[in-house]
């Protein structure tokens, strides 16, 4: 008796098969190549047809090899946006949570993002859908014939099961922005202040409610890549720090209770309670930008071509320092903050002898952990007295043995992970298994 669980990331798409049985699990992972290229600087789309054609793909070659699939999970990007008409056709791109169309200038010389957040209350940064969506209702880019906005993961799950309505979870609702995550509903009242339309926004469920059937299989809905994650990593729920690095990287820990707490998220979690999250916009990222500059550097003072060398497995080869008194201090805020967009990175505590390639890898690598371990600072005393198991996901991470031993001495314990790979797939394939009537099974140990 196997279940599937699908992650639709920004940059590749990953799917899982898993049997709670004996717990064999396998995992594929395929570029996801639906970009759109646009003039625009600040525009981020993709195509979500080509996006379910991929998911498509990774379903059907898991049927053909088991037979006995009970079950399949989705997650995915958070955030992003597309809109659907009444037969459920997305009739425009995925503008996904890179998108950077809200931090442009609004009439009142605010950005729209500030001017919406301002307005009603809530923190909507420029990548959320409904701040992607306040701008296109004010710059005429809404399409004719819309009847819903929907995250691309949702979008998938209708697809899968032919239906023509989407229907979000509350994970990704708050995703989306203006979401009273207390209440568990969106904020009605400051939609309407700025002009939205409620009645474009999809109806809400719990995580583990099917929304019908694909080839026979039930298909459960989307839950938030975030929640997914901290799913498919962590055995004990209440003592966890969660780190987690891809192209963004964030920190997150369970609470039973809401809580308030300025500069974090408070997430939906699915089965109840909350993620306390502090998201970074510059993860992995950072690390692939260093890599770009190395290799345009060689290219530049080189007449010898590039291809062949590995420049990731050179600047992970580099030898760790513990001590940080001597090395260049790298604020890694390449692409700002949520709250503060325009916010730019920088390099300090540069000498005559320490402005090296291997001072400025382990600088880096350090500063990508400092930001996530300010987040984690600001989580009050009781919180972070609770929790000692440090558990880490995501690629960027996983490969790069000097980010881990960074996060370990940042933190100053040992950094674990979880068995299986793409933890974020195999967190949908849980919460598809915690929806399934055939099994007893608890998300994860609540300890």
């Amino acid at each position: 008796m196997y279940f599937v669980g699908i992650d639709i990331g920004t940059s590749s798409i990953s799917g899982v098969a898993y049997t709670a049985k004996s717990r064999k699990i396998e995992s594929v992972t395929v570029p996801n190549d639906a970009g759109i290229s646009s003039a625009k600087r600040w525009e981020r789309a993709q195509n979500p047809m080509r996006i379910l054609e991929i998911v498509r793909t990774i379903i059907n070659d898991f049927s053909v090899r088991y037979t006995t699939i009970q079950g399949i999970g989705i997650t995915g990007q958070m955030h992003g946006i597309l809109y659907v008409n009444r037969e459920g056709d997305a009739i425009s791109p995925l503008y996904t949570w890179q998108d950077g169309r809200a931090n442009l200038r609004y009439k009142t010389g605010m950005t729209y993002a500030a001017f919406l957040s301002e307005v009603t209350g809530h923190t909507v940064p420029t990548g959320f859908g409904l701040a992607t969506h306040f701008y296109n209702s004010r710059n005429d880019l809404v399409p004719g014939g819309v009847a819903k906005i929907c995250t691309i993961t949702d979008f998938v799950v209708m697809k899968l099961v032919d239906l023509k309505t989407p229907v979000t979870d509350y994970s990704n609702a708050a995703g989306l922005g203006l979401f009273d995550v207390e209440q568990l509903n969106f904020d009605h009242a400051g939609l309407a202040k700025v002009g939205v339309d409620s009645s474009l926004l999809p109806d809400l469920a719990e995580s583990t409610i099917s929304r019908g059937h694909y080839r026979s299989i039930p298909v459960y809905m989307a839950i938030g890549d975030n929640q997914a994650a901290f799913l498919g990593s962590v055995s004990h729920l209440n003592s966890s720090i969660h780190v987690t690095v891809g192209t963004s990287s964030q920190v997150s820990v369970f609470s039973a209770k809401y809580m308030k707490i300025p500069g974090i998220e408070t997430r939906p979690f699915p089965g109840g309670g909350y993620m306390l999250v502090g998201a970074a916009l510059c993860g992995g990222q950072a690390f692939a930008m260093l890599r770009t500059f190395f290799e345009d550097t060689v290219a530049k003072f080189s007449t010898s071509s590039t291809e062949g060398i590995d420049f990731y497995k050179i600047m992970t080869s580099v030898t760790y320092k513990d001590d940080s008194s001597d090395l260049p201090i790298v604020e890694t805020l390449f692409d700002g903050t949520r709250s503060a967009p325009d916010k730019r990175g920088h390099i300090e505590n540069i000498s005559t002898h320490n402005f090296t390639p291997d001072n400025l890898i382990i600088g880096l690598l350090k500063g990508i952990c400092r930001e996530l371990y300010q987040f984690y600072q600001a989580l009050p005393e009781e919180v972070r007295k609770a929790k000692s198991v440090l558990v880490g996901s995501g690629n960027a991470l996983k490969r790069n043995p000097l980010l881990c031993r960074a996060f370990e001495e940042q933190f100053n314990t040992a950094l674990i992970f979880s068995p299986y790979d793409e933890e974020a797939a195999f967190g949908a394939c849980l919460n598809a298994i915690a929806g399934s009537k055939n099994l007893d099974f608890e998300f994860i140990q609540l300890s």
